[in-house]
């Protein structure tokens, strides 16, 4: 392990906004549409690359590739969300019609992206040199009409473990992939932490970090952070906090180096109490 580094893995499967070359003539998204489907800038919120023994970020959109989704389309929670993406968040087409990619071609990307994504997570779980893996993403303020018809309010920051509000394990799964004290530990960190930074928007409500809500966790974890080595979470934070309102049609915006600044120490001051408070 690189001298000075924690041995903490931080894996950032939506952050990216690039397009496989060989789907470029064929989507029919914009680029406004990419920008509000991604998990955008989280690979600055989370750029501790210099600070921890791992660092791995998908290098291509979510909004077209998807590698925190389950290979069989027949665990998906909504159609044409797979790990090749048909629809958005917001319900639009992906791609123009008549060109979305065939069941083989389907196939070679799955081979071309997701595989190598997860024989890498697959490796890390099983590596005891790792003590903690954190997998970092975002949301929008409200919840795109696809997730969520009511578009309901989100929090600033939620902290998950496939489990239920209080981290405890949902009937049905096989366990969770921290320990609920353990998460609700973290989750006051991000609290804290989180309480006094300004917002650029008024949606970004001031309250608690949720347990497991608005997402309990995505095949990432479900596939590799149950019977692993180390624990793992998932913390995902409000873009009302960085970006802003965020809606279908809402401009790509440029990052704001304070308050993503702001938010990147926070976020280490957590995931750091955290890693002292495992080795306890």
């Amino acid at each position: 392990m690189p001298i000075n580094k924690l041995p903490i893995a931080i894996i950032l499967p939506h952050a990216s906004l690039a397009v496989p070359s060989e789907l470029e003539e064929r989507l029919a998204l914009t680029e406004a549409d990419i920008f509000n489907e991604a998990d955008v800038y989280t690979d600055l919120l989370f750029d501790f690359r210099d600070r921890v023994a791992q660092w791995h970020c998908f290098p291509y959109a979510r909004g077209i590739i998807d590698v925190n989704r389950p290979e069989d389309p027949r665990l998906l929670k909504r159609a044409g969300d797979g790990v090749v993406k048909e629809l958005t968040s917001y319900g639009r087409a992906v791609y123009k019609p008549g060109m979305r990619p065939t069941p083989e071609e389907e196939a070679a990307l799955i081979d071309r992206y997701w595989r190598p994504w997860h024989a890498m997570l697959e490796e890390i779980a099983s590596d005891p040199n790792i003590k903690l893996v954190i997998d970092g993403h975002s949301m929008a303020a409200r919840g795109p009409n696809k997730y969520d018809p009511h578009e309901k309010l989100r929090p600033r920051a939620c902290a998950s473990n496939l489990g239920d509000a209080r981290g405890a394990p949902r009937p049905g799964l096989p366990g969770t992939t921290m320990a609920a004290e353990t998460l609700t530990f973290l989750a006051r960190a991000i609290a804290r932490n989180f309480e006094t930074l300004p917002a650029l928007c008024p949606e970004a409500t001031p309250g608690p970090v949720q347990l497991n809500a608005p997402y309990a966790g995505g095949w990432d974890l479900k596939a590799h952070g149950i019977n692993s080595q180390q624990p793992w979470a998932m913390i995902e934070v409000s873009r009302a906090l960085y970006i802003g309102p965020q809606l279908a049609n809402s401009p790509v915006q440029p990052p704001q180096p304070q308050q993503i600044g702001d938010l990147q120490e926070a976020l280490w001051e957590a995931i750091l109490a955290l890693y002292h408070h495992l080795q306890q």
